[in-house]
């Protein structure tokens, strides 16, 4: 039996406890209902509310509550030429998109609270570079020399997290940084948003986007233990331009009692931040050479530049090592956390797999560098 249309009725009822309650996990409670079930209803009541009169003509006529999705355009033969039929389907806005992600996380319980560490040490900052995790790819070691899937990834980054959190000084302030690409597909479709490459792929979006959320918590947990201030900036990539919102909201709903926890929620693709004479900058690197993104940091983030005497840029994508200095910057491109996958390995990719704990001094910049990998 298929599932009940909402009817008018329940939207506005839906709509009016939420105004009356004022949030929806105890307008859910009011009216018996998951929150899952509410928020069904309110996005029927927006539908209803916004929906074009033509359309609501056109349901009325064939006695139906179904909105259309689809329609056919129809051209006319004319002048000799033949005539042609579209078949329209309109894409949801990336809008509409993150108010559902915003609406599931509703509710989600707050992380318990963690005593703050009693010696830190003021002047220092420790940066948890995490680049290329590709969670949710899939390597078959008899083909690519080693395994890896969802659940390795995540058990490795919990791992190094652990071994780089353990071998780090006590610094005032972490950041966990997630370079870009810390899912492997974006979406059920398992190919790159843009190229359209098809990727190996592990398991269910739904199960890999659950993983992840819960890898970057456990590290998060790791880094409040030791740490008085912990930053955590998620970056796209390539392979996760929409994705990684999905993670960067999880978190922040869960640290959002956390004083000394902060999620950015930054829509950018640029991380930067100023600690003392230390300028530190992040783009996942692949949309611009790190000479562009260089000239980049001076003209758009000129006050912070000018104030600062080191300077650091990282990037990630292509997964092997390099480093050079550009302009007044120390521009360095990071091992990827992942495995190789099938295409990596036939086409002669040897890179090692790393992730890297770098502290940094208010005054001398980096001053200790702990690696853990393969």
């Amino acid at each position: 039996m298929g599932t009940p249309s909402i009817t008018l009725e329940q939207a506005k009822e839906a709509h009016k406890a939420l105004c009356q309650f004022g949030s929806q996990v105890a307008a859910a409670e009011a009216l018996n209902l998951s929150r899952g079930g509410l928020q069904g209803r309110l996005r029927a009541y927006e539908s209803f509310v916004n929906r074009d009169p033509a359309i609501q003509a056109s349901m009325d006529a064939v006695g139906t509550q179904m909105e259309p999705r689809l329609a056919w355009a129809k051209v006319p033969a004319k002048d000799g030429q033949p005539g042609y039929s579209v078949l329209l389907k309109p894409q949801d806005l990336p809008d509409d998109m993150l108010k559902r992600m915003r609406e599931a996380f509703e509710g989600m319980e707050p992380a318990t609270e963690v005593a703050t560490p009693q010696h830190t040490l003021d002047d220092l900052c420790t940066v948890y570079p995490i680049a290329d995790a590709h969670i949710g790819m899939m390597a078959w070691g008899r083909e690519t020399g080693e395994d890896y899937d969802t659940k390795i990834a995540c058990d490795r980054l919990r791992d190094w997290m652990g071994r780089c959190v353990a071998s780090a000084p006590a610094s005032d302030t972490a950041v966990i940084l997630d370079v870009g690409d810390g899912q492997h597909a974006d979406d059920q479709s398992n190919q790159t948003p843009r190229s359209h490459h098809q990727l190996d792929v592990d398991t269910r979006h739904f199960r890999t986007l659950d993983m992840s959320i819960e890898a970057l918590g456990a590290a998060v947990e790791l880094a409040r233990q030791k740490h008085r201030n912990v930053i955590i900036r998620i970056l796209p990539g390539n392979h996760n331009p929409t994705s990684y919102m999905a993670v960067m909201f999880a978190l922040a709903e869960r640290y959002r009692n956390e004083p000394r926890v902060n999620v950015e929620k930054d829509p950018g693709e640029f991380f930067m931040m100023e600690w003392g004479r230390v300028m530190l900058g992040a783009h996942h690197g692949h949309k611009a050479k790190p000479e562009r993104l260089v000239h980049f940091m001076a003209d758009q983030f000129a006050v912070m530049w000018g104030r600062t005497l080191h300077r650091y840029l990282y990037t990630a994508h292509e997964h092997h090592h390099r480093s050079a200095d550009i302009g007044g910057v120390l521009w360095e491109k990071l091992r990827a956390m992942t495995a190789r996958d099938a295409h990596a390995y036939s086409n002669a990719f040897s890179a090692r797999a790393q992730i890297q704990a770098i502290t940094y001094d208010k005054t001398r910049g980096e001053i200790h560098r702990v690696k853990v990998g393969l």
